[in-house]
């Protein structure tokens, strides 16, 4: 019995080499299958050299724990290899007792190996503390054991099977359990460690090789402990330049309160993940936005925490943000704020005890017109240079916004009404500076109201300013816009001066047959205006159009017929005008309807723009132009009386060619 302790306690201490080199590693373990067969076999040899021998041949050790806890653990070709190299052993001892001693070295392996398909990831996942399943697959395997020992021969079966059933049945399945406890809790280190270098493999990678950037940060010291490639290429730095200093060096002026407080919080116990947002300087002094995700990176066996930092290059999402809330509060055309800026605003504003607030409403006079006869793109033009102006005069702290196409809201704080009209008088001295197409002088009006904080609410306020606006622009916007008509129909002679011969001659033509027609003097006067402004629509027709020798092309006749529409919306602006807007407006309808821009039909067209007609035709025919013949009047008289009753009215070109021109009508 002595002997079979001291086999099994043999076995045992034979197992330390599991925890030496090569046997470490796990994946080296099963990477040298047939080594360790060898091995195993070996030391099974070395456990059969001091056997207890009953009889001769008959021979008990502890091979079949060795073969069965190597299956379990090792699997099958090392044990394999083992059992062979343990059977040759034995048939070499041969005796009575070899094919009792063959049958259980193959009992033990069979048992270790199916044991070990069937339950070894799992028993290995699970990390059983007493591991009792390894006690009963030694009581398995022993058992089948006892059944071999009734090859022995029998003159001495009972003999053996007396003196080792108690041995066998209890002695071996403890020795089993005890091995088996032994090698899976080496596996199970093996593994433990295994995989923490795998972990520690996995984040060196994920930390030197992220595309983002990624850092530990001493907790106590502020002072950077690593970082890898991406983080010191987003910055502009080599990592050796970076190492030892602390991330406030790197940090924008306006962000370090943010980073700080971010810091304080892990002081304060916080574990993360926090976010933020933040500015760094880089190295060649360029601005980079960042997100940042830290959270506490610690372990057991050091006292320092770190913070581990992931880190995103965000400045083209930031310049994109920027740009966007930038339009959403300014206005596009003048860079001033805009009125969704205007109303939020009004709303945040909140006057101190001793403040006082005047608000100005201020309204370009004219645009409209000022749009019409030389394109938006000169009266954008215009309101970017009054936005100009206004920001040149607005005293800082003040406050000016674009509210409305041609309308300018503005806050002066605690400024006199004497002063701020002063600002005014200057704002607006500066505007009518501005020339437009050389000629026309834009102006614009105000209207003001003052607050301080005992009074009316600021929404009264400007309410206030608004009406006051509305009252002085019924006094400077009728004679602005006058003086704009004026100075457009100046302008548009100035730039051809056939078109003011051609308007003048008009003009007296409408005058004469108005009187011939029996029409009063105020009513020909008005047709000698309206004839001189007849064709104030073509300020905004191209020069080269205007200008041009010979026939129109249909997309350039298509253009020049705009000129009537544009003259009727430029006089409809002027109060005094309306009147004459209409007969504009109708000047090139043809009597049969198939003129333009209604196709009006006979006396559906005003009396006034039938005048109009025949005596822009006239003077169309009969005035010098390079590329053809001058047309004389009677020959003009002619094509007059040709078009009654299609172009023109019968009974007007009657009047105008006996009365006006002088001719019988009945010989032409």
């Amino acid at each position: 019995m002595f002997n079979i302790l001291f086999n099994i306690a043999l076995l045992l201490a034979l197992t330390i080499f599991f925890a030496t080199y090569p046997f470490r590693n796990l994946r080296r373990l099963t990477s040298h299958k047939v080594l360790v067969g060898m091995i195993i076999g070996f030391i099974g040899i070395s456990v059969m050299l001091n056997p207890l021998t009953l009889y001769e041949g008959v021979i008990f050790d502890s091979r079949t724990i060795l073969l069965t806890v190597s299956g379990m653990v090792l699997g099958l070709i090392p044990t394999v290899i083992g059992a062979s190299m343990m059977g040759i052993y034995r048939m070499i001892i041969g005796g009575s007792g070899l094919l009792t001693g063959l049958i259980t070295i193959l009992i033990g392996s069979t048992v270790g190996v199916v044991w070990h398909a069937k339950r070894y990831q799992k028993v290995l996942n699970k990390h059983e503390v007493f591991g009792v399943e390894y006690y009963l697959v030694g009581l398995v395997t022993h058992i089948g054991m006892l059944l071999a020992m009734l090859l022995i021969p029998s003159n001495i079966r009972n003999s053996v099977i007396s003196t080792m059933a108690f041995p066998i049945l209890v002695v071996y399945p403890v020795g089993t359990y005890l091995l088996s406890l032994l090698l899976f809790s080496q596996a199970r280190r093996i593994v433990s460690i295994t995989e923490l270098e795998k972990s520690e493999r996995l984040f060196k990678t994920m930390f030197e090789e992220a595309p983002i950037g990624m850092s530990l940060t001493d907790l106590k010291t502020g002072r950077i402990t690593n970082i890898n490639q991406s983080y010191v290429t987003m910055l502009g730095y080599t990592k050796e330049e970076m190492l030892g200093r602390t991330w406030e060096e790197f940090t924008h002026p306006d962000d370090k309160a943010v980073s700080k407080a971010t810091t304080d919080r892990f002081a304060k116990g916080a574990a993360g993940p926090l976010s933020l947002d933040k500015r760094f300087l880089r190295k060649d002094g360029e601005i980079l936005w960042a997100n940042l995700s830290l959270s506490v990176f610690s372990t057991e066996d050091r006292e320092q925490s770190e913070s581990l930092c992931m880190t995103v290059d965000i400045t083209e999402r930031k310049h994109y943000e920027q740009k966007i809330l930038y339009a959403s509060n300014h206005d596009a055309l003048t860079g001033l704020y805009n009125r969704v800026h205007f109303e939020e605003y009004v709303r945040d504003l909140k006057l101190g005890e001793d403040q006082m607030l005047t608000v100005a409403f201020g309204d370009v006079n004219g645009l409209r017109i000022l749009n019409e006869a030389f394109g938006r793109d000169e009266g954008n033009r215009l309101l970017s240079r009054i936005a100009r102006i206004l920001e040149k005069n607005l005293p800082k702290g003040d406050y000016v916004s674009r509210v409305g196409g041609d309308e300018f809201a503005l806050f002066f704080f605690n400024r006199s009404t004497d002063q701020v009209e002063a600002l005014l008088g200057a704002v607006t001295a500066d505007i009518a500076a501005l020339e437009m197409m050389g000629s026309v002088i834009p102006s614009m009006s105000f209207g003001l109201s003052s607050l301080d904080a005992a009074q009316r609410s600021i929404n009264e306020a400007i309410k206030q300013a608004e009406k006051d606006l509305a009252t002085r622009k019924l006094v400077d916007s009728p004679h602005t816009r006058g003086k704009a008509v004026y100075a457009i129909i100046n302008t548009l002679h100035e730039k051809n001066k056939r078109e003011e011969n051609h308007s003048r001659r008009v003009s007296d033509l409408c005058e004469r047959l108005a009187k011939a027609y029996g029409l009063g003097e105020m009513a020909s006067n008005e047709l000698r205006l309206v004839g001189l402004l007849h064709d104030i629509g073509k300020i905004a027709i191209h020069e080269s159009i205007l200008n041009k020798e010979g026939r129109l092309t249909y997309e350039e006749w298509k253009e020049m017929k705009r000129h009537a529409e544009i003259g009727y919306r430029i006089l409809n602006s002027v109060e005094d005008m309306g009147s004459l807007a209409q007969y504009v407006l109708a000047h090139h309808e043809h009597y049969d309807g198939n003129g333009y821009p209604k196709g009006l039909k006979g006396e559906e067209i005003p009396l006034q723009s039938r005048i109009i007609s025949i005596a822009d035709a006239y003077d169309a025919m009969t005035a010098y132009r390079p590329y053809r013949q001058i047309v004389t009047s009677e020959q003009a008289a002619r094509e007059i009386k040709r078009c009654i009753q299609t172009q023109f009215d019968p009974i007007l070109a009657k009047v105008f060619i006996e009365e006006v021109l002088n001719l019988s009508y009945e010989s032409l």
